[in-house]
């Protein structure tokens, strides 16, 4: 079974541009809380955090292809198909507000006066400081980027230290698919993450930051980091790279903090329990003939060609089925000024070869490295996380997929 090679998010050779933001009122952070990617190549509502597993079976962030390159996104907006997966690349993108500031008295104002401006209390208050976020957002990114480059033994210590759930099994086997000659798609940028929210203080956890990085590469990368609970270390539990022509709109202030959807929808147009179910059947193999309407950035297309063409190679051989579960833990969604909300799930992809008889499929490189086995005569099946953002509206609008990442992470057969 030769696998094809299919394209990924990160596979993209144009530049992906960090947009600026107007109307800030906290220059003295110097960080954007409006950010996009622009003319470039990517249950039930359970609130914990993704648990912070240190095992996790060898792979690479791949497609099911079990090459080197995934099933993820390709560098052109999705066609104007009529159901589902609409072209268009608009964006969320809103005004920056500024933290919250106290009030002062005009130069030469008399401060102690009865008529002294009174400014309203902030809507609430972040989980910790700006400041705290900044310093472990670039601890834990230059942990990431030296786990990278580390010989196995230092990097299976930093993956621990920086990393956490499903990031960490994805972590753990990126390295592993090292020893073969195939490099991780993701690129952690060790220097000035931008911080983009903070969850604000309710009284529960996880608590969460949201985070981007500007690689080497030049393609931004989105990363969610994970306090488990309180006086917990703080990890990266997810991290993906924007889709091209995507934006994140404006969170709230950073200092005031960012609402976290823990239970039902709060003002979104649709449960992100539901989402996650047009997800299924958008990516779902065999497809259903008619798909939801949810805007995937060329995501949605990719995957399906891919598997489309992984099925194809195969026919005379063995039959395809692919078919997606939510991860537990990993239904995080973080509520935009606006009302809307970016939620991060992890899907948790079985691509099966049922082998027909009397025939015998040739594994890929990346298959026989973590199943230990190269010759496939009964069935074959691989594992891989799929990493997404989607933006989900308040407007009745289509959820958006602005974010996507894809990492084979198991394999077995027989």
């Amino acid at each position: 079974m030769k696998l094809p090679r299919t394209a990924l998010a990160l596979a993209l050779s144009s530049s992906l541009l960090l947009a600026a933001c107007s109307g800030s009122d906290e220059p003295e952070e110097s960080t954007d809380t409006s950010s996009t990617a622009a003319d470039a190549s990517p249950d039930a509502a359970d609130t914990t955090g993704d648990a912070g597993e240190s095992t996790g079976d060898a792979g690479e962030s791949t497609g099911d292809a079990g090459e080197s390159t995934g099933d993820a996104a390709g560098s052109t907006g999705d066609a104007a198909e009529s159901t589902g997966d609409a072209s268009e690349s608009t964006g969320d993108a809103a005004g920056s507000t500024g933290d919250a500031g106290d009030s002062t008295a005009a130069p030469g104002e008399d401060s102690e006066t009865d008529d002294a401006v009174i400014t309203a209390p902030a809507a609430g208050a972040g989980v910790l400081s700006v400041e705290e976020g900044e310093e472990i957002a670039s601890q834990l990114m230059r942990e990431a980027a030296d786990s990278q480059n580390a010989d196995a033994e230092e990097a299976a210590e930093l993956n621990e230290s920086a990393f956490s759930g499903s990031e960490l099994r994805a972590a753990v086997a990126a390295t592993s698919l090292r020893d073969i000659g195939i490099t991780p798609v993701i690129d952690y940028h060790p220097t000035s993450p931008n911080v983009l929210a903070i969850s604000r203080e309710d009284g529960e956890f996880p608590a969460y930051m949201v985070v981007q990085s500007v690689p080497e590469s030049g393609l931004p990368e989105l990363h969610l980091m994970v306090q488990e609970e309180d006086g917990g270390d703080w990890k990266i539990g997810w991290s993906a790279p924007m889709l091209a022509g995507t934006e994140i709109g404006t969170f709230d202030p950073r200092s005031e903090g960012s609402t976290v959807i823990r239970d039902g929808k709060a003002g979104l147009s649709n449960y992100p329990s539901y989402v996650v179910d047009l997800l299924f059947q958008i990516l779902d193999y065999p497809f259903a003939d008619e798909r939801p309407d949810f805007r995937t950035n060329n995501y949605g297309p990719q995957v399906r060609a891919a598997a489309e063409e992984q099925a194809a190679s195969v026919a005379e051989q063995a039959t395809l089925t692919q078919d997606h579960s939510l991860r537990s833990g990993t239904l995080r969604t973080i509520e935009l000024a606006d009302g809307s909300a970016i939620m991060f799930p992890v899907l948790e992809r079985k691509s099966t070869f049922d082998v027909l008889d009397g025939m015998i499929l040739e594994p890929s490189s990346a298959f026989a490295h973590f199943a230990e086995d190269d010759t496939i005569t009964d069935s074959a099946e691989m594992t891989t996380l799929v990493f997404l953002a989607v933006h989900v509206r308040a407007d009745g609008g289509d959820p958006e997929v602005i974010a996507a990442r894809e990492q084979v992470v198991g394999a077995n057969g027989s």
